[in-house]
């Protein structure tokens, strides 16, 4: 019997590194394994949408992503070769807030985006297991039991078994652990509607737009620039693709040259060259027992829209602070009933919003003849809205929210991807908010609210009036004591800056922003739980109701 984990990740893509990294930073011991030998090195899902930053920074390895990603470009609609008929934008930015600390997509090859989360969770004291292979598994009533071959020096193979509390599937779609818990995998397979996507270094190409030349209801190529120059990611589409995509590439660029008319842009160097065909599906069921699905090996969709990747680590984000509750003793294991209670909504939302964008690429009806404003089409098709950055995902229906302010629980109008309401509640993502003075530990500087989550905790806000006093904030000591939270005091202004709890944190809203961010108004007292995954798991004007959450938490049952 091998060294035994609380929790046996299977997969070690976006979805099960960012599990990995999400509960080694709250002390639970986990294995990774990958079946593959090596890192895969595609550019593959290269868009990261802003929600996804926002909790890539409270695992503390934004700035790193940052320094291998570019900004979205402008993007370019070519005629023959190098020529440029327009120069569009392809998202739609959020406003300029306060509230908001990322507003635009960060566009990062996911080869090099899983090298920075490797990184951080060897610094850590773990590590991916390449060559390590599931074969079978079994659950009983305390533990999964798997059954790991893998290959040693020399590929000599050995088996082991390993024992484990929990068990995590991010084996893709076509992974081992969907197919052995026997669970359906509900959706359509479309194999006519195709990409072309490879890695390829490219010369006589500027790196300032993203490039596009032909049509989609034809032909269409398009070449996104990537760090490390001279990286682009090519996608091709359409139905006039020929039958047999190449191969190699000598056979990408006679494509290119094809679809671009161009005699003097040069491709080299490709890799990871891939055909992907429509496969729009979701589990019936995101866990059995002991096992989760997470990931690809929950939800197949269309790439369109760039919202399947970051569903993916979010799924992750939302099943690691329970695991970690569950596994440390400190909640329930009905808990994890919520992972699925939550997701399933956001992630049949993903799933429509993503086939819509996708059936405007590959369902478009063909023109009788071929105009001279055809190419110009291609920018509504690769246009993406606002709602794509993600920010509005919530989990207002959740059993475990508590919205306990007076007029402010109706649920009739629940939006996986957005609020319908300008009224914030809890279930929604926790807003950030800039500038604060941390009265401690920052004298003369700034910081931003988010700065201050964890993914290792939960944090309480507590927002005081004039005629508050300490004794009123006394009660949020216990989650302190019990490795529950944290808690941060804030203030309108710097005079009431001492009366906080011990341990506890107080920020100084210099600007109002927080005031403002949290709807607080007035002189009433105020008390938002943010969970360790950025989602405000309550909102209440009474202390009291807190314990009513943290209770729920602890010790849920459906």
């Amino acid at each position: 019997m091998a060294y035994k984990p609380a929790v046996l990740i299977v997969g070690a893509g976006p979805t099960g590194l960012v599990l990995a990294l999400s509960l080694l930073k709250s002390g639970v011991p986990i294995r990774i394994v990958e079946k593959l030998r090596a890192p895969h090195g595609g550019a593959r899902g290269t868009a990261i949408q802003p929600r996804t930053l926002e909790l890539l920074a409270f695992l503390g390895v934004v700035h790193d992503i940052f320094a291998v990603s570019t900004l979205p470009l402008l993007m370019a609609t070519h005629g023959t070769g190098q020529e440029v008929l327009k120069i569009t934008r392809w998202e739609q930015e959020a406003q300029p807030s306060p509230h908001i600390p990322y507003p635009r997509v960060a566009s990062c090859s996911q080869a090099e985006f899983e090298k920075v989360l490797r990184k951080h969770i060897e610094k850590l004291g773990a590590k991916v297991e390449y060559g390590v292979e599931l074969t079978k598994f079994e659950q009983h009533a305390s533990g999964v039991v798997a059954n790991l071959r893998g290959s040693s020096t020399g590929d000599a193979t050995y088996e082991e078994t390993v024992e484990c509390a929990y068990m995590v599937g991010g084996d893709g779609a076509k992974g081992h652990v969907r197919k052995s818990l026997g669970l359906p995998f509900l959706g359509e397979t479309k194999e006519a509607e195709r990409m072309l996507t490879a890695s390829v270094d490219v010369d006589g190409l500027d790196r300032e737009y993203w490039h596009t030349w032909g049509a989609f209801n034809r032909a269409a190529f398009a070449l996104k620039p990537l760090k490390p120059a001279p990286l682009f990611q090519v996608q091709a589409v359409g139905p006039d693709l020929p039958a047999t995509l190449p191969t190699d590439t000598e056979g990408i660029q006679r494509l290119f040259v094809s679809i671009s008319g161009s005699q003097n842009i040069t491709l080299s160097n490709a890799t990871w060259i891939s055909e992907w065909r429509a496969n729009i599906r979701m589990a019936s069921a995101f866990s059995v027992g002991r096992v989760f699905l997470a990931g690809d090996s929950a939800h197949s969709h269309s790439p369109a829209g760039g919202q399947g990747g970051n569903t993916a680590m979010q799924d992750a984000f939302n099943l690691a602070w329970k695991l970690a509750l569950v596994t440390r003793g400190l909640a329930s294991p009905a808990l994890l009933k919520t992972y699925e209670a939550e997701r399933v909504p956001v992630v049949a939302e993903m799933l429509s919003l993503s086939t819509q964008l996708h059936s405007l690429a590959f369902n478009r009806p063909r023109a009788s003849t071929l105009d001279a404003g055809e190419e110009l089409r291609n920018d509504k098709v690769m246009f993406r809205p606002r709602q794509l950055l993600q920010l509005g995902i919530n989990y207002r229906w959740s059993p475990i929210v508590l919205e306990a302010r007076a007029g402010e629980d109706d649920t009739s109008a629940n939006n996986p991807y957005g609020q319908e309401s300008s009224k914030l509640r809890a279930g929604d993502r926790a807003p950030d908010a800039t500038p604060l003075v941390d009265a401690d530990n920052t004298p003369g500087g700034v910081i931003t609210l988010h700065s201050t989550f964890s993914t290792e905790h939960h944090t309480i806000l507590a927002f005081l009036s004039a005629t508050d006093t300490l004794a009123h904030l006394k009660p949020l000591t216990e989650y302190v004591d019990g490795g529950l939270a944290r808690i941060s005091v804030v203030h309108k202004s710097v005079l009431g800056r001492e009366m906080r709890p011990k341990d506890s944190r107080a920020l100084v809203d210099v600007e109002g922003t927080a005031h403002a961010g949290y709807d607080v108004h007035g002189d009433g007292l105020s008390f938002v739980v943010v969970r360790p995954d950025g989602i405000i798991g309550a909102y209440t004007h009474d202390v009291a109701d807190i314990g009513r959450y943290f209770a729920a938490v602890r010790g849920f049952a459906a």
